[in-house]
């Protein structure tokens, strides 16, 4: 075996040993499985029951009459965004809480091996969550989005690599200024919701805020979501750009996470956290 074969085997096992690590954790704890799929089933019961409402109040021409189903696909992606981006900050604090970072960072793992098996573990998360809520959304509340999957997909896609930016921001900064600052992973995600137009057209915010709601990948992401629920058009090239932006979060998010972690590292931040 060639030594790059070798290099890329040794990362492979690194990173399938981060994920047993985290699996095992969570094997041994129903309440931290349990909130894998709670909080996205009761948000969207909670829409559900208000979509149901208002088509029943609304004319025939209504947008809830023309796609019932807007409000819930909203709820979905929006919640594979938190929980992509929760993905990674719960992983990072499990480490924080846990006294555990020092440890992995002097062994064998790099850097780009932990971050990997971060954004596989939120791959998990929202398969539980959002898989568990759009089976209640399918078997409940008759959401019908077979014929929009493949530009449904396409929004997943963008919002999880944005979330995924999100985190790495996020846990940076956790690391940056201690356990303190934790309630920015919880905060950051729902600060720039009035913006992302979930359940909602960008249009109907004011001229200034749709300028800064435009740089963020969640507001094409969402209208190309409306374009397929609504009209029925797959509208690729809003998710084009969604992507690109997101790409370009991310590429921004790793970098502010690797500047953060190499200075903790000169001031011996790994060692020092801790609940």
């Amino acid at each position: 075996m060639s030594a790059a074969g070798s290099a890329r085997g040794s990362g492979l096992r690194r990173i399938g040993a981060m994920m047993a690590r985290h699996f095992y954790l969570i094997r041994r704890s129903w309440p931290r499985l349990l909130s894998f799929a709670y909080y996205p089933v009761m948000q969207l019961l909670v829409w559900a029951f208000v979509t149901k409402y208002l088509a029943a109040q609304s004319g025939s021409q209504s947008v809830l009459q023309a796609a019932p189903g807007i409000l819930l696909t909203g709820v979905l992606l929006w919640d594979v965004l938190v929980r992509g981006e929760l993905g990674l900050f719960l992983s990072f604090l499990e480490e924080m809480y846990s006294r555990n970072l020092g440890n992995l960072f002097v062994s064998p793992l790099r850097l780009h091996e932990f971050v990997i098996a971060q954004m596989l573990l939120s791959i998990i998360r929202v398969v539980i969550g959002s898989g568990m809520a759009l089976l209640v959304a399918v078997v409940f509340f008759d959401l019908t989005i077979v014929k929009q999957v493949a530009v449904l997909a396409g929004c997943l896609g963008c919002l999880l690599v944005f979330g995924w930016s999100i985190g790495l921001i996020a846990n940076g900064l956790v690391l940056r200024f201690g356990l303190g600052a934790e309630e920015i992973g919880w905060a950051v995600v729902f600060l720039i919701g009035p913006l992302s137009g979930a359940y909602y057209p960008v249009a109907v915010l004011p001229q200034w805020l749709q300028w800064v709601a435009l740089t963020m990948p969640t507001a094409w992401t969402f209208e190309a979501m409306r374009a397929a629920l609504i009209d029925g058009q797959a509208r690729w090239d809003l998710l084009a750009w969604s992507l690109a932006i997101a790409v370009a979060y991310l590429g921004f998010g790793a970098i502010v996470f690797r500047q953060l972690v190499e200075a903790g590292r000169r001031r011996g931040l790994l060692l020092q956290m801790g609940e």
